[in-house]
């Protein structure tokens, strides 16, 4: 029996198959770009709106800064309740942070910060000595001794140790109070609510 010798012309498949694989290759690349400009088309309108949201809030910045001028003429305690105010709204007002040790024989400290940034470390435990370095924190911080100070106090009171020196800071701040006339403060305690 005689075997035939068969020959397989594989050239138009592989014609094919490269036909194939260039549509494929050509379909990506325009979907590529698509998204890439669909991606840079939203890029620059996030860019836009964030360039109009600053220029508004530049412009209402230079409003207050104008009407606070306009009260000063008139009526400057009012101006500086409205400093003061727009200070807290920022959340650049100072605020005095308990800070408790590891454990009750660690002791505790306290952060004055304005705004995110400390600027004194207090480690007395004295009422009168705690007044006067937060007093000396203020008024390294404020130009104008008459200036309104929006004060917030926090802890938590399940650190132990805290109920001491919670007494001993707002006797503090109550000092603070009584000689600083335009001092105000709150307290927020960071403990969740029996309710919660």
């Amino acid at each position: 029996m005689k075997m035939r010798e068969i020959i397989l012309d594989f050239t138009s498949l592989l014609d094919v198959i490269m036909i194939i694989l260039f549509w494929f290759i050509l379909h990506y690349k325009a979907q590529a770009n698509r998204q890439i400009n669909e991606a840079k088309n939203a890029a620059a309108a996030a860019v836009a709106q964030a360039e109009a949201q600053q220029e508004q809030a530049d412009a209402l910045a230079e409003q207050a800064q104008q009407a606070i001028a306009i009260m000063e003429e008139g009526n400057p305690a009012q101006a500086e309740n409205n400093k003061a105010i727009i200070e807290f709204a920022n959340n650049n007002h100072i605020k005095i942070k308990l800070i408790m040790g590891e454990n009750a024989e660690d002791g505790w400290s306290l952060e004055v910060l304005q705004g995110e940034i400390t600027k004194a470390t207090i480690n007395d435990r004295e009422p009168k000595k705690i007044g006067q370095k937060i007093v000396q924190s203020i008024d390294d911080l404020k130009d104008d001794p008459t200036a309104v100070v929006l004060c917030t106090f926090t802890y938590d009171s399940r650190q132990p140790g805290t109920n001491e020196a919670y007494n001993i800071v707002v006797s503090a701040l109550s000092e603070i109070t009584l000689g600083y006339k335009h001092f105000y403060w709150s307290e927020t305690d960071f403990a969740p609510s029996a309710g919660e």
